[in-house]
């Protein structure tokens, strides 16, 4: 598969999908709760202002490849959503980007790892409270 001929915004999207899946899954394997309580837990892991963080607090640690999918993906958002910044829109969708591109790459291995450290840090903001 040449994940060159997708868009940014296709990786995202893809991306956005494997990120609420691992989240959810993930969560279930923490412990066992009711469907609602998964949903109010995952909720904040995938909103746009964790991803930002996320990506924020990882980025010196980022190769120069995924930085290059990152900001390819933050510049070729060009909407946002009411409650969010542009930049917090568009650091999400880069976030996403990354996730999307390394699947389609065939990536696995770093996709796990990289999705591994993402649930991490995003543990750490919700828990520091850095997403209000």
């Amino acid at each position: 598969m040449d994940v060159e001929s997708y868009s940014p915004l296709a990786w995202a999207y893809l991306g956005d999908g494997l990120w609420e899946l691992f989240v959810r899954e993930n969560l279930m394997q923490e412990s066992l709760k009711k469907a609602g309580d998964y949903h109010s837990i995952a909720v904040p892991f995938a909103s746009a202002k964790t991803q930002a963080q996320i990506i924020k607090s990882v980025w010196d640690d980022l190769p120069e490849k995924e930085r290059e999918i990152f900001r390819r993906g933050r510049n070729s958002c060009s909407s946002y959503r009411r409650n969010l910044t542009h930049q917090e829109y568009a650091y999400s969708t880069g976030f996403e980007a990354i996730l999307g591109y390394l699947y389609l790459a065939g990536e696995k291995e770093r996709l796990m790892e990289l999705l591994q450290v993402f649930f991490a840090k995003g543990k750490e903001v919700l828990n520091n409270g850095k997403t209000s």
